[in-house]
Formats: C-alpha cells, sequence, structure tokens
C-alpha cells in the first residue's frame, strides 16, 4: 500500500467505508484509471450488479497491475450506478476488493454509455516514483492529426 495519509472529519465514516480524504506524499506517481465498465476483455457482460461490479473491479486490478501498482494502492475512487436498488449489491463486492478505505465517491446516475452498463468505476492510484512501470520501452504511436 501507498504511503498515502487518510483523514477522518467523521462525515464519511457516517455514510460509509471510505476516508473523507487522502493524501499522497511527494515522491510518488499517480495512475489514473479510466472509467471501468463491468465488460469482460471477451466482451461479455454480465446481466446482474454482482457480475459487472464483481468484472468491473477484476478489470481494474489487471490495469493497475499492467501500470505496477495493486489495489492497495488506491487513494481514489469514483463509483457510478444506474439504481439506487443496486448499491447494497455493489457494496459487497466492492469490500472484497477494497479494504482499506481511500476517498470516494458513489453516485447514482440515470446512465451509462451502453444502457446495458450497471457500472463504471474510476480510480487513483499512487505508488512510489520510479515504480510505475509502462506499456513498453516503445514511444507511443502518434495520433493522426484532424483533418
Amino acid at each position: 500500500m501507498t504511503a498515502a495519509e487518510s483523514f477522518d472529519a467523521g462525515i464519511a465514516r457516517q455514510i460509509g467505508h471510505y476516508a473523507d480524504a487522502v493524501r499522497v506524499p511527494a515522491g510518488h506517481d499517480q495512475i489514473l484509471v479510466s472509467g471501468t465498465p463491468g465488460l469482460a476483455p471477451d466482451g461479455s457482460l454480465p446481466g446482474d450488479m454482482t457480475g459487472q461490479a464483481t468484472q468491473a473491479w477484476q478489470n481494474i486490478q489487471t490495469t493497475l497491475s499492467q501500470a505496477g501498482a495493486s489495489l492497495s494502492d488506491i487513494v481514489s475512487v469514483r463509483q457510478w450506478l444506474t439504481s439506487a436498488e443496486d448499491i447494497r449489491a455493489y457494496v459487497e463486492v466492492r469490500s472484497k476488493f477494497i479494504t482499506h478505505k481511500p476517498a470516494a465517491l458513489l453516485g447514482v446516475i440515470p446512465g451509462l454509455v451502453r444502457p446495458d452498463f450497471l457500472i463504471e468505476i474510476e480510480v487513483v492510484a499512487a505508488v512510489p516514483a520510479g515504480k510505475v512501470k509502462g506499456p513498453s520501452d516503445q514511444p507511443y504511436p502518434e495520433t493522426p492529426s484532424a483533418r
């Protein structure tokens, strides 16, 4: 786990298992993981919240591992659900993946980019500088310019 420091102002603990604030110390690199749905690498999508949440957290775990980090390095998490009725099922899944207290937001919104997505999760992880590894030693290919 990163040496991030959690702060308890007494608000977050009344709502859930997260911190009111987290400070990332100097000398750490941040890894920003894009919004991640419960879409499996083969394109399949579970039909319920438990399945989609589990797959989303597995996707995040894989992404962080590729970047040289782990779930315990997460310092911030934003979670977007499409139904308040799914909060309990989601939190049950999340608690199997996240046992520490990052800064967090859980919101319920009318919909995501695909109507069959029930959840999307975005995280920020922090690791000691130099620990983060890139996908290769090759520079990223240039993006074709818009014409």
